[in-house]
């Protein structure tokens, strides 16, 4: 379920789980998401009850008051379990947010479920706190009617209506055979225990399991195997988290961690998610169960992930390449922001991929792209080498498109022309205007492609 979720409503739940554990209880209550709610601070209810004078020390301090200071023992917050009451308000949001047209939980819907809960504890603390909790309910209920619906336009960006979602579909995980075991054998674990939904540290005993992968040889250079890692973990609280009845789901941190690797697999140019990306998805989140793990057992996570990453870029996928090389074209414009002109420049430098062929055969040449690509973008006053490159989101909608090309195609990699195809169906891009200003139009670029890969359909 989580996965219908916003960034903002994930980021409400993981405050509540830091309150809960701030707090010393074992469980998240309904006034832990009302706390949670608060400190992500953007949303319209978070606002309007910061300006009834509701604010964080004061909300954690009447929680405590209703709640106790805890058991004195603490509960890690990535194994925090939900109390029934939270459970069913996860799920009302759902049907609230349903109800308004739009399929995906924002911070608004959690507040609404929360008042409209029988006997609502969250109601009966802000009546305490002396709100006017009709009059804001009101507020918030017209706003979230007037809540935007996603649009079905192909060009459309979630960007453009401020809204982020995120989505995985789960049976690519079951694709690559290895990755497949890893799941598999993760699954076998779940059934085995009193947990719910896959968490990070569940995703990494099922590489420690998988003797076939070249990951557990980096895994056990670091001195980690499956017994010292299941040791470690048995002195960490296990968890308890109830998310869904029927089926098991994702944990928040290893939902992110998961899609990180989806992410990771496509920036590597693989039509596949393997374990090496899950478990690079993992350290890049850095803040699961199974990074918790690797400190105490004395881990680098930085000195892992190079592990990891070295013999991928040994292989020089076409496509990580490419995005190296943009990466410099952006650092010589002196800009921080990698767009699609970008990999354009990226697909040029490279110079040997079906892509560059098709190109260079369309009269275009790198020199001439870069003079075009500097009259669209110049060059930045704030551009900063210590600053992280960071992509747009249409630069990232060009990347998601040429690994659904290369996968429709069935290709293990991600090349250079479904980069190109990818380009010529983002119409408002920098990189397509500045193609049309070389004299060069979609149809060209479709046809040489076809010519190149000889008759497959693209």
């Amino acid at each position: 379920m989580i996965e219908r979720y916003t960034e903002k409503a994930i980021n409400v739940i993981l405050f509540a789980q830091e309150e809960a554990f701030l707090s010393e209880h074992e469980k998240l209550y309904p006034e832990h998401i009302l706390l949670g709610i608060i400190r992500e601070g953007s949303g319209i209810s978070a606002k309007l009850l910061k300006a009834a004078g509701i604010e964080t020390g004061l909300l954690r301090k009447a929680v405590r008051g209703r709640r106790g200071n805890g058991l004195n023992r603490h509960t890690p917050v990535e194994t925090m379990s939900f109390s029934p009451a939270v459970k069913k308000i996860l799920r009302e949001a759902w049907y609230e947010a349903q109800s308004t047209g739009t399929y995906y939980v924002t911070p608004e819907n959690l507040f609404l479920s929360m008042l409209r809960e029988k006997g609502s504890s969250v109601a009966d603390l802000l009546t305490q706190l002396n709100v006017d909790l009709e009059k804001i309910k009101n507020t918030v209920e017209k706003i979230a009617n007037k809540a935007i619906k996603p649009s079905v336009h192909p060009e459309e960006s979630p960007a453009s209506t401020g809204i982020i979602t995120r989505t995985i579909d789960k049976n690519l995980l079951f694709e690559e055979e290895q990755l497949r075991k890893v799941m598999e054998t993760a699954r076998a674990g779940l059934e085995n225990s009193s947990h719910e939904a896959y968490g990070t540290e569940q995703l990494v005993m099922g590489m420690l399991e998988n003797k076939d992968s070249w990951i557990l040889e980096i895994l056990h250079s670091e001195g980690i195997d499956a017994g010292k890692f299941d040791k470690k973990l048995r002195e960490i609280n296990s968890r308890k988290d109830e998310y869904n009845e029927h089926e098991p789901e994702f944990t928040p941190r290893a939902y992110s961690a998961m899609h990180s690797a989806f992410d990771i697999a496509k920036e590597f140019g693989s039509t596949y998610i393997k374990p090496e990306h899950v478990l690079l998805g993992i350290l890049r989140e850095d803040r699961g169960v199974a990074c918790r793990v690797f400190r105490e057992l004395g881990i680098d996570i930085e000195s892992l992930s190079k592990k990891i990453i070295s013999p991928i870029q040994r292989e020089k996928p076409e496509i990580l390449t490419i995005i190296r090389l943009a990466k410099e074209e952006a650092g010589r414009m002196e800009v921080n922001i990698l767009g699609t002109e970008q990999l354009l420049l990226g697909i040029l430098g490279e110079g040997t991929g079906i892509g560059a062929c098709v190109l260079r055969n369309l009269g275009v040449t790198l020199k001439d792209t870069r003079i075009e690509v500097e009259k669209f973008t110049g060059y930045s006053p704030h551009y900063s080498e210590s600053k992280e490159m960071v992509f747009t989101p249409r630069a990232r909608k060009v990347i998601a498109a040429a690994w659904s090309k290369a996968k429709k195609n069935k290709r293990q990699k991600v090349g250079s022309e479904h980069l190109l195809l990818g380009i010529t169906g983002e119409k408002d891009s920098i990189a397509l205007k500045v193609l049309e200003n070389l004299g060069v139009d979609t149809l060209e670029i479709r046809q040489g492609i076809i010519n190149e890969l000889r008759g497959e359909i693209v």
